[in-house]
C-alpha cells in the first residue's frame, strides 16, 4: 500500500506540475515563473515548531510574489471526511502563507467540501486512465433435447369440436426456430426465445404458465401450457478482447468547486482536451 501511495503522490505531483507550465493562459506563461520548483515528500518547519510532511509541494515567484502551495494526497477508496480536511487546515496555518490543495482517488464528504471551501483550500479528484482493457471472456451455450409439450386440455376439445374429430393424436414435434402465437394467431415467438428467456439450470426443466398457440396440422391453433426439456451446456474455449484508449490522456484531474477538468498526456503536457493530438 506505502507502494501505491507514493506512486500516487508522485502521479499528483506530475499532474500539477504540468498545469503549472501549460496552463493555457496568454497572460501568463511558464518563462514568467521565477525558481519554479514542484518535490515530493518535503519536511516543513511550522510556527510552532512542529515538523510537518507535505506530500506534494510547490513553490514559485511572479513578480516578484513568492507562491507556495502545499498538497495533501489521499489515495483512498472512501471518502475524504471533514476531520482530515480540518487537520490539513491546521498544519497549513502553522506554516503560514501558503495555499492547500486536497487531492484524491474517491471522493469527498459533504463536511469536508464546506469546510475547504471555508478556509479556501482546494479540493481535486486525480485518477489514472485506463489505456488498455482486457476483457476475458468464457462462452458457454445451452443445447435443448427431449423437449416434451403439454397442451391444454380446454383448447385441445375446441379445436377437435371445431374440426369435426372425436379425438386425435398430436405428435409432439417441435424445432427451435418453429413459431408460437398469440390468440389473435401473430407469431410472437419461438421455441427458442422462449427457452432463452426462461431461468434454466442443467438438466430437466420445465416452463410453465406459457400462454402460447402451437399451429398443429389437422387442428389448427392450440394452447401450450408447459414445456419439459433437458439442457446441457457446451463450453467455449476463453477469448481475450483488448480494447485499446485513442485518447492521449493518461491520467486526469477534476476540481470540485470549479468543476475544471484538466488531462495529464504521454509527453507530460496538461491540457482541457482528452487528446492533444
Amino acid at each position: 500500500m506505502a507502494n501505491l501511495n507514493t506512486e500516487y503522490e508522485h502521479l499528483v505531483s506530475e499532474i500539477l506540475q504540468g498545469m503549472i507550465k501549460y496552463g493555457g493562459r496568454e497572460n501568463l506563461r511558464v518563462e514568467h515563473f521565477e525558481n519554479l520548483r514542484v518535490e515530493h515528500n518535503v519536511s516543513l518547519v511550522g510556527r510552532s515548531g512542529a515538523r510537518h510532511q507535505i506530500d506534494v509541494f510547490w513553490e514559485f515567484k511572479v513578480a516578484g510574489m513568492t507562491y507556495r502551495t502545499c498538497v495533501e494526497c489521499k489515495n483512498y477508496s472512501s471518502a475524504v471526511k471533514k476531520s482530515h480536511v480540518a487537520a490539513f487546515s491546521a498544519i497549513l496555518a502553522d506554516i503560514g502563507n501558503v495555499n492547500g490543495i486536497i487531492a484524491t482517488t474517491g471522493s469527498f464528504q459533504k463536511g469536508a467540501k464546506l469546510l475547504a471551501e471555508h478556509n479556501y483550500i482546494r479540493l481535486v479528484l486525480v485518477n489514472n486512465l485506463l489505456k488498455t482493457i482486457h476483457i476475458t471472456m468464457q462462452m458457454e451455450y445451452p443445447n435443448y433435447s427431449n423437449l416434451s409439450l403439454g397442451f391444454n386440455q380446454d383448447s385441445i376439445r375446441e379445436a377437435r369440436t371445431r374440426n369435426g374429430l372425436e379425438k386425435c393424436d398430436i405428435e409432439s414435434y417441435s424445432i427451435g426456430k418453429h413459431p408460437l402465437l398469440d390468440a389473435s394467431g401473430n407469431s410472437v415467438a419461438t421455441f427458442n426465445t422462449v427457452l432463452n428467456r426462461h431461468q434454466k439450470t442443467e438438466g430437466r426443466n420445465r416452463i410453465e404458465n406459457i400462454g402460447l398457440y402451437l399451429e398443429i396440422e389437422g387442428l389448427g391453433m392450440v394452447l401450450l401450457d408447459s414445456i419439459d426439456f433437458d439442457v446441457s451446456y457446451a463450453h467455449l474455449p476463453p477469448t481475450e478482447i483488448i480494447i485499446e484508449s485513442p485518447n492521449s490522456a493518461v491520467a486526469v484531474i477534476e476540481e470540485i468547486v470549479e468543476d475544471n477538468r484538466h488531462y495529464l498526456h504521454n509527453d507530460g503536457s496538461v491540457s482541457q482536451a482528452i487528446n492533444n493530438t
